[in-house]
């Protein structure tokens, strides 16, 4: 879930092979975080026991492990939101960059955070999206899509 002290910003020691600043993440993951990894692992096991498993092996989730990202998601993404005013996001609804009318951002990074599932199909109904707005892009001979 989003916080103030979970965030992605560029690498002010790690480059690229052109020197370009990496991308960094900082996750601090909060009580609810891990409270609610630990609820999702107690269903899940009873949910393999009620199937008749014979081994359940389960991960444990001490309290200290605030910096153990292997019990968390790993799909970071963001940083290019979407939104109705070039003031307030980088896209408008059909993922295009409000200072480069040509460029259409495609992919999670018009979301604000990660909902805690597969982003796949939104993704994907983004993607639709985006080709609608390529489409009047290019049939308008440019400018931005509204």
């Amino acid at each position: 879930m989003p916080n103030k002290n979970s965030y992605m910003d560029l690498d002010p020691t790690y480059t690229d092979y052109l020197g370009n600043p990496l991308l960094r993440v900082t996750c601090e993951y909060q009580d609810y975080d891990i409270s609610r990894t630990r609820h999702g692992i107690n269903t899940s096991k009873k949910i393999v026991e009620k199937m008749g498993a014979d081994i359940v092996d389960v991960d444990e989730i001490d309290d200290d492990t605030q910096f153990d990202h292997k019990f968390y998601t790993d799909h970071f993404f963001g940083g290019a939101i979407m939104g109705d005013k070039p003031e307030t996001s980088a896209v408008n609804t059909y993922s295009q960059m409000w200072d480069m009318e040509n460029l259409f951002v495609v992919g999670g990074s018009s979301f604000p955070h990660n909902s805690n599932y597969n982003p796949t199909v939104t993704i994907g109904a983004f993607a639709y999206r985006a080709t609608e707005g390529m489409i009047q892009y290019l049939k308008n001979g440019g400018g931005i899509v509204s």
